[in-house]
């Protein structure tokens, strides 16, 4: 059964980050909305990947907010504060393995068993635009209400302040004469595990369709962090990028993530077989434990045996007597071949295993643990950069902003209403109100500005040096990795080796290896004694195989010459 991970994405429409909730609805409803709050028409008619669009209310809410213009403005204008928070918008991927009536259910239930039952309004929206590999691409864009409404079409307060009391029960004055305080939230719509409760009920729905419709696939709720999976983020490609992308033109953001594609790919391919080493090492260590169990009176005994256990050059030796005997079955241009090539591939093994100071398997055990902190090390720095680049891009980007509203906004903070009365022929607050879009574009742009930078200086140059700076210091990183590569390669050739050989003569190999050292290091009688039983043991069994070979060939002779 397949198991695909969901793909989900939650976000607050805040007005801080610049974000119009009316925008926000009309781009997810395909739709053309008039917000009265900045004064302007959002229209998005014109796409035509819209497939379903309806907003879910509560029973008790007066129909008039089922229009998304009237609901939208409403929270708009119910909402003061220039960081007010608007709405919540979440996506949800949607099976592509359910016909189209069957999202649609699906979606719904989740709404209302999630949602309207608790009191917020849904205006939920699912687009089907064709994906890269030309498949249909279905996804759920949902925007949540943040305040209860009453009965009569009232929102309700998000908060109410409680008074903190010392031991007495009296409220606590602070030097500014007010009393301390706190929000407590009038509802748990904010709880910092919401957003996992709803993709563990969304999990669990789409299953319930997906085995209903007898799709041999599921679909797993936890996030790629909660499974430990440690992708390296791509850069958004922007509006721009995206339609050039499509066209097959390649773009910087574009050349970028498919680096980092590539990047992600290699990283999982390694740590999986740097995985599978760890899991190999210790099986046959624990094999060869086993074997030796029955034959040491102490487990110390049994341990001084370790450091022999595997010896790597004695494996690579075999190994290759193995290979020269095949290759004699060849004929002569082929032998030729594949001595050169064996040949080649012992020497780079000895070579490594020499530079390396490696011997036995507990050495190339080391030396796998030594090969994964490179691994993740070299990692952490291509994502190190790899933020700061996007970083860059965003101080770019909020640059460009201020640069574009300037003029105004430098017109509205520097001129009395004299001044404003004679160039624009309006007061401060009139040219707030007739400008407060591009005011509030380059108020928030230049405090992220100084928020990511220190500094309110535009200073493109020196960020775009930066930048190209860093993707050279990527491009070394990934060449680092070429290295790592190389040294997993061999890793992977030694335990292939060790493997072939022991298909051939059996684990027991490893025996025979630590006894003729035990001695030549005139080891403990104790250890002799264990070892020597062993190699009787393996004698009487060669004797035993090689009678009962002889005597049923000699049974099956005499049978013959008795037939004849």
């Amino acid at each position: 059964m397949e198991i695909k991970s969901l793909h989900t994405h939650v976000d607050i429409v805040s007005r801080s980050k610049g974000h119009s909730v009316i925008a926000k609805a009309a781009y997810n409803a395909r739709d053309k909305l008039r917000d009265e709050y900045y004064v302007k028409v959002h229209d998005y008619s014109k796409k035509d990947d819209l497939v379903f669009s309806k907003i879910f209310l509560p029973e008790h809410i007066p129909k008039e907010f089922s229009n998304r213009e009237y609901l939208w403005n409403s929270v708009e204008k119910i909402e003061k504060s220039k960081n007010s928070q608007l709405a919540r918008n979440l996506l949800f991927t949607l099976p592509r393995e359910l016909n189209e009536e069957d999202r649609i259910k699906l979606i719904s239930e989740f709404i209302e068993e999630n949602f309207t039952s608790k009191g917020m309004i849904a205006d939920c929206n699912i687009h089907n635009p064709m994906a890269s590999d030309n498949e249909e691409q279905p996804h759920a864009h949902i925007l949540l209400t943040l305040r209860e409404i009453d009965s009569e079409g009232n929102w309700k307060p998000k908060s109410r302040k409680e008074y903190i009391l010392d031991e007495k029960g009296e409220k606590i004055k602070l030097k500014s004469g007010n009393y301390k305080s706190r929000k407590v939230n009038l509802n748990d719509w904010n709880e910092p595990d919401k957003a996992k409760e709803w993709r563990k009920n969304f999990s669990k729905r789409a299953n319930e369709y997906l085995e209903r419709n007898h799709i041999d696939k599921r679909i797993y709720p936890r996030t790629f962090e909660e499974q430990g999976r440690e992708e390296l983020p791509q850069v958004h490609l922007g509006t721009a990028s995206f339609q050039m992308e499509k066209k097959g033109i390649k773009t910087e953001r574009g050349n970028h993530n498919r680096k980092i594609i590539a990047l992600n790919t290699e990283f999982k391919k390694l740590k999986e077989e740097i995985v599978e080493i760890s899991s190999w090492i210790l099986s046959l260590v624990n094999m060869v434990k086993g074997l030796l169990k029955g034959f040491s009176k102490e487990k110390q005994e049994e341990y001084n045996l370790t450091p022999d256990l595997f010896d790597v050059y004695s494996y690579l030796e075999t190994y290759y007597k193995i290979q020269k005997e095949l290759s004699k079955n060849l004929s002569y241009d082929s032998r030729m071949r594949k001595e050169h090539f064996d040949s080649k591939k012992y020497v780079n093994a000895l070579s490594y295993m020499s530079s390396n100071n490696l011997k036995t398997i507990i050495d190339i055990q080391c030396k796998k643990d030594e090969v994964a902190e490179k691994l993740k090390e070299n990692k952490e720095s291509i994502a190190d950069c790899n933020k700061q680049i996007k970083n860059i891009e965003t101080l770019i980007k909020q640059a460009e902003i201020m640069k574009e509203h300037k003029t105004v906004y430098y017109r509205y903070k520097g001129a009395d209403n004299s001044i404003l009365s004679k160039i624009a022929g309006a007061s401060k607050e009139e040219y707030y109100n007739s400008h407060k879009e591009e005011i509030d574009k380059y108020i928030r742009a230049k405090s992220i500005l100084k928020k990511l930078s220190g500094s309110e200086k535009i200073e493109t140059k020196k960020w775009e040096k930066e930048k190209r700076e860093l993707q050279t210091d990527i491009n070394h990183l990934t060449f680092n990795q070429k290295f790592i590569k190389e040294e997993v390669s061999q890793i992977n050739h030694i335990k292939y080796v060790v493997g072939e050989v022991n298909k051939d003569f059996g684990i027991d190999i490893n025996i025979e290896i630590a006894y003729k050292k035990a001695i030549a290091r005139e080891e403990k009688p104790s250890v002799k004694m264990a070892l020597d039983e062993f190699q009787r043991q393996i004698k009487k069994e060669d004797r035993q195989k090689a009678w009962a070979k002889e005597h049923y060939k000699n049974k099956d002779h005499i049978h013959k010459e008795t037939e004849r």
